[in-house]
């Protein structure tokens, strides 16, 4: 019996065993990293599964949900890929009222870009739109940039000139109201205003008047339009066919003297107007002067009869 007594049980043994086991320090940290180890393996198999995984089919999702539409493409609005749109909503209903003078547009064409002013026909710096029924509609910036002018004009309108890259700016007269000033900074499709009218062109009513110059000088929208402004460029012409100048006769262009902008048919009617008055005062005094030279040539010849 006392060597039974003596004798462990197995249980007690491994028992024993693994508390001698638990008093290590080591022990503890070893089972912790062995544990970390297993998870991280886990983790990364799952990963490996995904990547190896066949493409989820997304043709049941419903793409009226969707915030945005996936068949229409991206326009970028920063940088040189932005490109050149017409200055208004695609849903305003505006047309094309009156194109830019082409100098190598047919005959028929030409007189159709022609502005009639103060007795003087003008040809079209750039493109007029309009609404069939007249109404106002809201004009947007072509293109992104910084406004360097917005104010009222006696002649245009109230207008504003938008600066962009490469030398380009980009011009809207007869605007009716103004929702940007001179130092703003606009995105393409802002609002700028809402079209009206001006004394310039009164046969166009409601409309707006857009241009797209390169250095000063005006060049065709329709070229330019989703073309980003480094590809803007001016056609050489002579100084008689730039668009902008008067026209005597409207079948021909030859001999009129150049013209940098609709604003300055304003300025030559004041000069013309100038000239005629100071034509009329050199008249009327040498009316008085012969009038005067007259009287006293028959005083005298009346006191020589006297006599």
């Amino acid at each position: 019996m006392g060597d039974e007594n003596k004798k462990s049980h197995p249980i007690e043994k491994s028992a024993s065993k693994w508390q001698r086991l638990a008093r290590k320090r080591w022990i503890y940290p070893a089972v912790y990293l062995g544990f970390a180890a297993l998870v991280l393996t886990a983790v990364l198999w799952m990963q490996g599964g995904q990547e190896n995984a066949e493409p989820r089919d997304l043709s049941d999702i419903d793409s009226d949900r969707s915030a945005f539409d996936a068949d229409e493409k991206s326009v970028p609005v920063l940088g040189d890929s932005e490109v050149f749109k017409v200055p208004a909503s695609e849903d305003s209903g505006v047309f094309v009222q009156k194109q830019y003078y082409d100098a190598e547009a047919s005959t028929d064409e030409q007189k159709a870009a022609l502005v009639f002013y103060n007795n003087t026909y003008y040809q079209n710096s750039g493109i007029d739109y309009a609404k069939d029924d007249g109404a106002s509609f809201e004009v947007v910036a072509a293109m992104s940039g910084k406004v360097m002018k917005a104010e009222k004009d006696q002649l245009l309108g109230n207008i504003v000139h938008i600066e962009h890259n490469d030398g380009v700016v980009t011009v809207y007269e007869s605007l009716d109201e103004l929702e940007v000033a001179e130092g703003d900074k606009v995105k393409q499709g802002d609002k700028l205003g809402t079209a009206g009218t001006n004394t310039f062109d009164t046969d166009a009513g409601v409309h707006v008047h857009f241009e797209v110059r390169k250095e000063g000088t005006p060049v065709n929208p329709l070229e330019v339009f989703n073309q980003p402004s480094s590809a803007v460029e001016v056609q050489e012409m002579s100084d008689n066919s730039e668009a902008g100048n008067p026209v005597t006769n409207p079948s021909a262009s030859e001999g009129n003297q150049g013209v940098d902008s609709e604003k300055d048919a304003e300025e030559k009617a004041e000069k013309d107007a100038d000239k005629a008055d100071e034509k009329g005062s050199k008249d009327a005094e040498e009316t008085d002067e012969k009038g005067s030279k007259d009287s006293n040539a028959n005083n005298e010849k009346g006191s020589k009869d006297s006599q």
